[in-house]
Order: structure tokens, then sequence, then C-alpha cells
């Protein structure tokens, strides 16, 4: 019998054996401890029965802590069952206990329960100052049932900036951006400092290491106003595919699954291995990165034609044997079934080939869905960007389409789109060498993805180091 046919039976003696031992004999200690398993185990009946017995012991012994953790079982029992009113006599009994005891912690992390079952959540505010432009997240941090946190996005903006130029008019265009939106977080959200986070993107931090100019950036950029509290953080690439991971990819598909963004000066992504860590995988080139490198071989009034010569030239040359050496010592990268892919290009594709999936947030592409992307860009451009959606779509998906496609267009022409897919392509290409029918999806709020995983990562640390201390 293999183990995983043995572990249900197991399992099953476990419960059974410790819900048959008479109650009355256990102490309260090991009362909790089985109502704790039993509620893991998704036993809520009995779970609920050796609380309760755990709690009238507690209370008939005077154990504050023992009827802490009692009320809080029983909170986490009623709020799984929707119980609420209970549910939340249960917590605000835990929380009053904890804090009689000084456990701030842990009376901080059920009072989150409580707030997040009334419907309340904490805002917090993410503002990436990327190579291409400067992005407002306002994100609402609430508790759901299964005590996990869970956000929900209530504000995306952006402004377009050319902050990778380093000049004085990208330099200026980018300080106003973030002094507008700061002023948003603080005047119409109300959000303290320490729940602000402003945070250089890697590919911009990429192009100021060039010229040792990350410090000098922070200093022009930041508001005249900024709370001193706030400091403009900035992370590495490495450190961007990890939060954007966390941040994209859903929690039940995180061993099974990849992650790979093309961002507008870099790509990067990774997977996690079977020792349970993060393995990144990163490319000094994104879709304006690679075009300013076709760019650089290419005379000042180059054509389409010129475009997708230097591409193809180049990637013979030297960038596929990077994309191969980048990959050779990460095999489970190549032959995972899903990867979540996300970035401008990829928001591109997405538009253009399945405007029908407008209201979709998550879009399944394939190889094929890249490759056609990439002959339309070149030889059939502007049909490509003008379709007829009248006989595809209602009216109002019709307008919700072309709108986002219009936005598409918007930000990036026919030589960025080329250079961008003709990037993207080969990377999948190589990708998809073990596993050619991997399902590649694209998930809408990818944009998102590392400043909510920064944020989320931010709040993790809040009780890190906590017990030692």
């Amino acid at each position: 019998m293999t183990l995983r046919k043995l572990f249900p039976i197991l399992f099953l003696f476990v419960v059974v054996n410790a819900t048959a031992q008479p109650i009355k004999t256990q102490t309260t200690a090991q009362l909790l401890k089985t109502a704790s398993t039993l509620l893991q185990a998704q036993q809520l009946e009995a779970a609920e029965e050796y609380y309760n017995t755990a709690l009238t012991k507690a209370i008939a012994t005077k154990n504050p802590y023992h009827q802490a953790q009692a009320y809080e079982g029983l909170g986490n029992i009623y709020n799984k069952t929707n119980q609420q009113t209970q549910a939340i006599a249960a917590y605000q009994k835990a929380v009053k206990f904890y804090k009689s005891l000084n456990m701030t912690v842990i009376a901080d992390v059920v009072n989150n329960q409580l707030r997040g079952l009334l419907g309340f959540g904490d805002l917090y505010a993410g503002v990436e100052i990327g190579a291409k432009g400067i992005k407002l997240s306002i994100i609402e941090v609430k508790i759901d049932k299964n005590g996990e946190n869970d956000y929900t996005l209530k504000l995306d903006s952006a402004i377009n900036t050319d902050a990778a130029a380093l000049s004085y008019q990208s330099e200026k265009e980018t300080f106003d951006a973030v002094t507008i939106f700061y002023n948003i977080i603080r005047e119409k959200y109300e959000i303290p400092a320490s729940k602000i986070h402003i945070v250089i993107s890697s590919g911009l931090k990429q192009e100021l290491d060039k010229y040792n100019k990350v410090e000098y950036f922070a200093n022009v950029v930041r508001p005249k106003d900024l709370d001193p509290k706030i400091k403009i953080n900035y992370i590495t690439v490495e450190q961007e595919a990890e939060l954007s991971f966390k941040g994209i990819v859903p929690s039940v598909n995180r061993l099974s699954a990849n992650q790979l963004d093309v961002g507008s000066g870099n790509t990067k992504g990774g997977y996690i291995n079977s020792r349970r860590s993060f393995i990144p995988v990163t490319f000094p080139l994104g879709t304006k990165s690679f075009q300013r490198l076709l760019e650089e071989k290419m005379p000042g009034n180059a054509k389409i034609d010129d475009y997708l010569k230097a591409a193809e030239k180049v990637m013979i040359d030297s960038l596929g044997r990077m994309i191969v050496y980048q990959f050779r010592d990460k095999p489970d990268f190549k032959s995972r079934d899903i990867i979540y892919v996300s970035g401008g290009v990829v928001w591109a594709i997405a538009s253009l080939m399945h405007p029908e999936l407008i209201k979709q947030n998550h879009v399944e592409l394939n190889q094929e869905d890249i490759a056609n992307f990439r002959k339309l860009v070149y030889s059939d451009y502007d049909n490509l960007i003008n379709p007829d959606l009248s006989n595809r779509l209602n009216e109002d998906d019709a307008r919700a389409s072309l709108e986002n496609i219009k936005r598409v267009v918007k930000t990036y022409d026919q030589k960025a789109l080329l250079s961008g897919t003709i990037w993207l392509d080969e990377v999948i290409k190589h990708v998809n060498s073990m596993n050619a029918s991997k399902k590649l999806i694209f998930p809408r709020y990818a944009y998102v993805g590392w400043i909510s995983g920064y944020i989320m990562d931010k709040i993790s640390k809040q009780y890190t180091g906590l017990a030692s201390r």
C-alpha cells in the first residue's frame, strides 16, 4: 500500500481515536490541542465540542490564557460556519483576554480576524516608480475565513513618464507624478505613513545603477512635503521576481506553477522548488530595453523590416545563448503545466488576440497566440489594432474591449509591440521545449502584482522576530 493511500486511513484513525477518548479525563491543554487538530481537519462539530469543554474547565480554574484560546477557536469555527453573531462575541472575548495577558501580537491578529468578519480592512498604498511610468495602487487588506490575508484593489492609476531617460525633464515629470499620487493617498484616503510604500522598480534601478544614481534619483523625485517616516526604497530584480510571484500566483498553485513578467526594463519570474525555496529567473531585457538594443544596431530612419532583421540577428548571435544559460539548471520551470505571464506586451496580446475575453480576470494564452501576434504586428498591423467586434460581442463588451485596445495602442507603437513580442516569443519557445502543452495564464491584476506582494511582505514582517525579542 502506498503512503498516499495509507495516509487517509491513519488520519481517520487519529481523529476517531481522539474523539473516542473520554473528554472528561483530558486536561484543558489536551482538550485545546485536540480541538485545534479537529479544526484543521475540518471536523467542526467535534472541534466545537472540545473547545466548549475546554472553556468550561478554563472558567472553573480561572485560567485566562486557556479561556482566550477556547474563545479564539470557537470564533474560528463560527466564522467558518457563517455564524457571525457568535463569531464576533467569541473573538471579542479572546482579544480581551489576550490583552489582559499583554499578548499584544496574538491579540492584534485575532482583532484583525474580527475586523475582517465585520467587513473592515486596512488600507495600504503602494507607489511604483518604474522605468516607463509611475503606478499607484490602493489595497484593502482583510483576514478571510481561513485566517489568510485577502486584498481588494480599491484604486489603481498610472502616469506615463520616461524615468529611465535620466534627463532633467524626466526627473521633473517623475517628481510631479509621485507628488500627485502622494496627495491622493494622504487627502482622499487618509492612509498613515506606516502604510505607505514608495518603491523604485528593479528595471529602473538597473538603469540608475549604470551611473550610480539610485540615491540621487530617490532624493530628486521625493515630494517636498513627504512624511519623513516614508523612505523611497528600491528593490533588486530577484526581490521583485519573488514579490511578483507572491502577488500574482494564487496560493493553491504556488508549488505547481511558474511566473514570468516581461517589464519595460527587464524580465523576471521564478518558481518554488520542492524545498519550498523561491528560484528566480531574470533577464536584463524587457520590452523597452530590447527595443533600445535593436535601435542601437539600426540607422536613424529604420523601418519595421529593420526591426525584424535586427531582432532575428541579435537572437542568433547572443540572446539565444543567454536564454539557454538562464534555464540550464531550472528544469522545473520548463516542465510544469502552468505559467502565469504578465507585462505590457502580454496585456497587448491578450487584448488584441482575445478581445472577447475582456471581462475575464484570467485569460488563457498559448504559444500559437504569441507567434500569430508576432506575424500580425509585422504584416497586418492596421487590421490587428482595428478589429470589427460588432458581430462578436454585445455593445457594452465591444465598447469596453475597444477602449482597452486604444490604451494598448497609446502605450505601445508598432515597433515596440514587435520588439516586445519577439523577445517574449523566443523566451516562451525555450520554456515550452519540455512541455509544449503548457498553459499560459494572463492575470489582468498582474500590473499591481509585485507591489501588492511587497505590501503583503511588509505586513507579514510586522510579526517576524517578535518572539525572540
